[in-house]
């Protein structure tokens, strides 16, 4: 059996963090741990919302909690998504790492999904970029899957063209003894593509755009990218990166038709994507 713990927000409605992480990679075979470092009542793409985050000491007593029942060196991948703040992300860092540092046995592959912001816009407080930053500096991260303003974020770089892509990409790995990366969406050209790097190759692969934003969408692009990670040999090939795109636009497609022929106008933003009524296309 497939086992994975993720680690990531959770909202009571709508589909984004854990709830559009859990489903998919369930159906799709995985064993999925959840650890919600958020319970609100739906996500900020609403206009409001309630409910509150987890505080660094209730991860902590989750994550001891999982210890005592469980060796966390038996899931075959830790995802980390969306963390609230600097202070519980550094609680997180700590107790991967330790799971990961182990000697022997099974080690766990590590998948992080900074997730900062979007469109030139922090969603989080700056603090926590430099505790990305030094949880890339322990060269345990298997892979990570950033959007263009992570990265750039992330690594300083700016990307303006494939020349700057390919130098940053480089770059970052060889800083952080990273093995795998995927830049979820980069524009260059006034077209969006998705760049993948396994060590010392990088690819990319056009991305069929769809004129309406997402709201969840690069986390089900991180589960989906994980399940695809672990089947290719815990790889990113081009025809992964491919197969990953496919199903995304495919969902997102009948998520916006769907909004369409409710509302009889073509939306410019799905609040909730069909991720269970589009569970054919996993």
């Amino acid at each position: 059996m497939k086992s994975l713990l993720s680690i990531s927000s959770h909202v009571v409605h709508g589909y984004v963090g854990n709830r559009a992480i859990t489903f998919p990679l369930q159906y799709m075979g995985w064993d999925v741990d959840a650890i919600n470092t958020t319970n609100y009542s739906n996500h900020p793409g609403y206009g409001s919302l309630q409910g509150r985050a987890l505080t660094p000491d209730a991860v902590k007593d989750i994550l001891q909690g999982l210890h005592h029942v469980l060796d966390l060196n038996s899931y075959d991948l830790i995802l980390t998504g969306y963390t609230p703040n600097a202070d519980v992300l550094s609680v997180v860092k700590a107790e991967v790492v330790q799971v990961l540092q182990k000697q022997e046995g099974k080690i766990p592959h590590w998948i992080v999904d900074p997730v900062l912001g979007d469109n030139g816009k922090l969603y989080v407080s700056e603090k926590v970029i430099p505790v990305y930053k030094e949880i890339l500096s322990t060269e345990l991260v298997s892979l990570i899957t950033p959007n263009q303003f992570e990265f750039e974020t992330l690594s300083e770089a700016k990307i303006t063209d494939w020349r700057a892509c390919e130098v940053a990409i480089k770059a970052f790995a060889k800083k952080y003894n990273i093995g795998n990366i995927v830049i979820s969406s980069v524009e260059i050209d006034n077209q969006l593509h998705c760049v993948g790097y396994t060590d010392g190759e990088i690819f990319s692969k056009p991305i069929r755009k769809i004129d309406c934003d997402f709201n969840g969408c690069g986390d089900l692009f991180t589960g989906l990218m994980a399940n695809s990670y672990y089947e290719n040999g815990y790889k990113i090939t081009p025809k992964s990166i491919s197969s990953v795109l496919s199903t995304l636009h495919n969902i997102l497609q009948f998520s916006y038709d769907f909004e369409l022929q409710i509302s009889g106008q073509a939306p410019k933003v799905v609040k909730d994507i069909k991720v269970v009524a589009a569970k054919k296309y996993l």
